[in-house]
């Protein structure tokens, strides 16, 4: 009986064992070593360095110093090693940069603040690229961590013109990080902004350079910091448009990507898993940063992510790290020395509000300023921001105008037919998409979400209207030239912006028309030398275009700028 015991006692025993195999093998933990890291990632800075707006003069959410007290807290608690990482568009959009590091050619306090934080790498954006190579060049070289970019190469030879990636190393894992830049800009810039470069699709180079990583450099980990968005919106898969400039759907079909951190589209974008690739954006200027916590476990010879957890943090009321705002606050105090500054006075109060809607004196500025810079007979512009601040009467600061001029774009000029200027104003006349009429106090515009503000355009030189019932392509009507109606065969020349001139916004005809006159000067020190020889500055309104229905044949109603009282 013993022995029938002991033989009935072994089964369950041998099943134990078993099992309990069973369950170390599909249970890495138990017996596979595992490593936590940490990826911290923002992008598109612009120049967010302190919590102040200069345009208002007030403090502010989002900087680098806020962002640099949430990475010092998330340091001081990780599991295991912390990466911090950003996409780009670094060097440009505020004054403190603008000022310190192109005007007065001082380093950089972006790189600066970044140095400090213990940035480890940087895929270049394209507003690198607004101040011509020498600025960038000056900022790779203060930077103690590289520039990435894998897809900007040399036009003579087609090797990499920065360095495509770099290697980290986490602990025992071994972390291969590439950068990638949007192609778009040769359509943004001037020539000379990015001479000698050739910018190749960045999922072409992906697919290069990947492999690269994997095989050749051993990364157990891949990361790639990628100045672009999201050309299908990731949650749908349905298309959204800016295919030429956009490449993270596609970058997230590239095999051996872990990690794709995004930027560019400013999108607040949480990390979530897009077929099988994990992918972030951390909206802009530091309102936010980007966490990311892998679980990591060594398979076949190799660490693989087990799991991972991921987040936006905001900066909201988030106190500054001293060890970036006390370096840069010297600095800061020089910048609001030469923005509270006068450039002029206005005579009348003046306000950017509904200014895409109805023309405006902001809007006619603009355009004033750029006539007379070129000489030229028509002008192009947009108002590029709702965030310049309301003036009274009194002194113009060097502030409000920064505020109103937010990028730092310069003139030129291009031979064009009234024809094609049409085609140009009914471009920009897609943002206007018909009328809601069911509210007492008279009619709105309906206005197309998916044109950016600042592609929004009108031109000066010439009167017309817009019809926002009529089918895309034929809103633009009376159009006039010195009061007769527009030659569609005669040539004029019109000036426009360097980025509108390089393609930008997608209007037709300017890339490819005839140049016939550039500039080197910025438009904020243009604006400001105007409002300083036509001091003081009274903020008139032409009323050259208005936004009016065809009700019938060709007798729209309101008939004039004037009687336009199309609610904003």
């Amino acid at each position: 009986m013993g022995g029938t015991i002991r033989r009935r006692a072994a089964l369950p025993l041998a099943a134990i064992i078993l099992a309990a195999s069973t369950l170390l093998a599909e249970t890495p933990s138990l017996h596979r070593e595992t490593v936590s890291l940490t990826v911290l990632h923002t992008s598109d800075l612009h120049g967010s360095v302190l919590p102040f707006d200069d345009a208002r003069n007030r403090p502010a959410d989002g900087s680098l110093a806020q962002v640099a007290t949430l990475v010092r807290e998330i340091r001081s608690r990780a599991k295991g090693p912390v990466l911090l990482l950003d996409s780009g568009d670094t060097i440009q959009g505020t004054p403190l940069e603008q000022l310190v590091h192109v005007r007065w050619k001082e380093p950089s306090p972006t790189i600066a603040a970044m140095n400090t934080m213990g940035y480890q790498a940087m895929a270049v954006g394209n507003h690198e690229f607004n101040f011509g190579l020498e600025i960038l060049e000056r900022a790779r070289h203060q930077a103690h961590f590289p520039f990435l970019s894998a897809n900007v190469v040399k036009a003579d030879t087609g090797t990499p013109a920065f360095r495509p990636y770099t290697i980290l190393e986490a602990g025992p894992v071994r972390v291969g990080v590439l950068g990638l830049t949007t192609p778009r800009v040769p359509g943004w810039e001037m020539p000379e902004h990015y001479r000698g470069l050739e910018f190749l699709p960045m999922d072409e180079a992906a697919r290069h350079w990947v492999p690269v990583l994997r095989d050749r450099e051993g990364c157990d980990l891949v990361i790639v910091l990628a100045h672009t968005g999201f050309e299908r919106d990731p949650e749908t898969g349905e298309p959204v448009g800016g295919g030429g400039e956009n490449f993270g759907w596609r970058l997230s079909r590239v095999p051996g990507i872990d990690l794709l951190l995004t930027g560019h589209t400013h999108r607040n974008i949480p990390p979530r898993r897009l077929d099988g690739v994990i992918v972030s954006q951390p909206s802009a200027r530091a309102r936010r940063l980007t966490r990311i916590d892998l679980e990591l476990v060594r398979r076949d010879g190799a660490w693989r992510i087990a799991s991972f957890h991921g987040e936006n943090l905001s900066v909201a009321g988030v106190a500054p790290d001293p060890a970036v705002a006390r370096p840069a606050g010297p600095l800061h105090a020089r910048v609001v020395a030469a923005l509270d500054g006068p450039v002029g006075t206005v005579t009348a109060p003046m306000s950017v509000r509904g200014c895409r809607l109805a023309d405006c004196a902001a809007l006619d500025l603009i355009h004033a300023v750029q006539l007379d810079a070129s000489r030229a007979d028509l002008s192009l512009a947009s108002l590029l921001t709702d965030r310049t601040p309301d003036l009274e009467p009194g002194p113009v600061p060097w502030r409000w105008v920064y505020a109103l001029y937010v990028y730092p774009n310069t003139l030129v000029s291009v031979r064009l037919t009234g024809r094609q200027v049409v085609d140009i104003l009914e471009h920009a006349a897609r943002y206007y998409d018909g009328l809601d009429c069911s509210g007492a106090d008279g009619c709105t515009v309906l206005t197309d979400p998916a044109v950016r503000h600042y592609n929004v355009d009108t031109v000066a030189g010439l009167s017309y209207r817009v019809d926002p019932l009529s089918p895309e392509g034929h809103r633009i009507r009376d159009v006039r030239f010195a009061g007769l109606p527009l030659d569609p065969h005669a040539t004029f020349t019109l000036v426009c912006n360097n980025y509108r001139a390089a393609g930008g916004g997608g209007y037709p005809h300017l890339a490819s028309a005839e140049v016939i006159w550039t500039s080197s000067t910025e438009m904020t020190d243009l604006i400001g030398d105007w409002l300083a020889r036509h001091d003081p500055w009274n903020p008139v309104v032409d009323g050259n275009w208005w936004i009016a229905p065809t009700l019938s044949g060709e007798h729209p109603l309101p008939t004039s700028p004037e009687a336009n009282r199309v609610t904003p």
